[in-house]
């Protein structure tokens, strides 16, 4: 394992599932990422595998017939010196079944369906996480033998707290030069801020200044200061170094977590946002609309729902084909946010459906002006670029707390209102009755 990791070679990946459709799909993906692939239908055949050949990552499904996957893990972990990483994967979503895999030794865990993004980036997280963990207990028992091919960041320290040592990785990430660096004291060029500070004033080498800190110090997603004065998110790892008890130094590595940070962003942005419209999705309003009616109930003012349900739409995807209703819908989504306040917000729930949550209005009438405001803007023609096409809207309006109390309710009446309005002749607005 540790040849494997530290020479550059392909990381070797061992695929353990009993569903071979999931072992297929998995190998082609991975052989595509460039790794390489090796496969067990269960847990029996894992073990062998594992006892035969070095692996740098094992994707264990959890649940398997005959020795499951936390229990495949935990063999693995009291049996090996120095274990691959485990990552499961599970269609579960039980707790119990999450923290035995954690219990058992398991790095991480993926959902069923995979979606493929979150899997690539997570492999090549935990591949570099376990490769800085390989590098830094080489460095501990011999902290002069660092290797410059690494990837992470690698600094030596001596016991003055003067830089001896620092590989190209970590000098790409700061901006410096050999020469700039070394010899001097590893505070004017490591600088480390907590997340969420911008004081760059973090001892990354707190064993220099206190007796009581003898272990590795942890910064996880801190920030750390460039040359040039910019910064970017790094997990750093500090470990001093001993003779006995005498303190002679330590090791610094750190790795840059920005393409990390950027794709659990993506994929959260993706999760509450429709990608056709840019406009936040059902899957974000059925989380805020609680939170809005909790505020309301807290400073007593009302909160207002309108629900929009596009007319004479279905003709325009029948007519001339979803290519058209596509950039029509994009084109509602423009008008409606042109018609709101930044305290509004609106939504696409799906299809041709729309929802305004006004927050800040004092009285329905405000609420009824919105609503003939979007009737107003959606029965100006729309220009698709080969059509000019003629749509309208029917809104629904539900008040709280005038006829509900809680947001599925709330959202119940503004469907029913929007129908009503349908049967008054479309193009029209509705204030929910009982």
């Amino acid at each position: 394992m540790t040849v494997s990791l530290l020479a550059g070679s392909i990381p070797i990946i061992l695929v353990v599932d009993d569903d071979e459709v999931i072992r297929m799909l998995m190998r082609q993906f991975l052989e595509g990422e460039g790794y390489a692939v090796d496969e067990a239908e269960n847990g029996h055949a894992a073990l062998e595998k594992m006892a035969e050949n070095p692996y740098d990552l094992v994707i264990l499904d959890i649940a398997m017939p005959g020795i499951d996957g936390p229990d495949v893990c935990a063999h693995l972990r009291s049996a090996m010196a120095d274990p691959p990483p485990v990552l499961m994967v599970t269609s579960l979503d039980d707790e119990k079944s999450i923290e035995r895999s954690y219990g058992s030794g398991a790095v991480d865990y993926v959902r069923k369906p995979i979606r493929w993004p979150v899997l690539k980036n997570r492999i090549r997280y935990i591949l570099g996480a376990h490769r800085a963990k390989q590098e830094l207990e080489l460095l501990s028992r011999n902290y002069e033998m660092i290797l410059d091919a690494a990837a992470n960041g690698i600094c030596g320290v001596d016991d003055r707290g003067l830089i001896s040592y620092i590989n190209p990785a970590a000098l790409k990430m700061l901006g410096y030069e050999i020469a700039d660096v070394k010899e001097r004291d590893y505070r004017t060029v490591l600088k480390i801020s907590q997340p969420g500070s911008e004081e760059f004033s973090e001892d990354c080498c707190p064993y220099f200044f206190r007796t009581d800190i003898k272990i590795t110090t942890c910064f996880d997603e801190a920030r750390m200061l460039r040359r040039d004065g910019t910064s970017f998110p790094v997990d750093f790892r500090s470990t001093p170094i001993c003779q006995g008890q005498r303190l002679v130094g330590g090791v610094l590595v750190f790795q840059d977590v920005t393409e990390r940070q950027e794709a659990a962003e993506l994929i959260r942005y993706m999760a509450n946002h429709d990608p056709l419209t840019n406009l936040p999705n059902r899957n974000y309003f059925r989380r805020r609309l609680p939170q809005a009616i909790s505020l309301a109930r807290r400073y007593n003012r009302i909160l207002c729902l309108l629900f929009i349900d596009l007319d004479r739409f279905k003709p325009i995807n029948d007519q001339y084909g979803h290519g058209v209703g596509d950039i029509v819908l994009m084109q509602v989504a423009e008008r409606l946010r042109n018609v709101l306040r930044t305290s509004d917000s609106v939504c696409r729930l799906g299809g041709d459906e729309f929802v305004i949550l006004l927050e800040s209005t004092e009285a329905l009438d405000g609420a009824t002006l919105v609503a003939q405001k979007v009737i107003e803007s959606l029965n100006e023609p729309i220009d698709t670029g080969a059509h000019i096409c003629f749509i309208g809207a029917s809104i629904g309006l539900s008040v709280f707390p005038l006829d509900c109390q809680d947001a599925e309710t709330m959202l119940r009446h503004a469907d029913i209102a929007m129908y009503e309005a349908k049967k008054k002749g479309r193009n029209c607005w509705q204030i929910y009755e009982e």
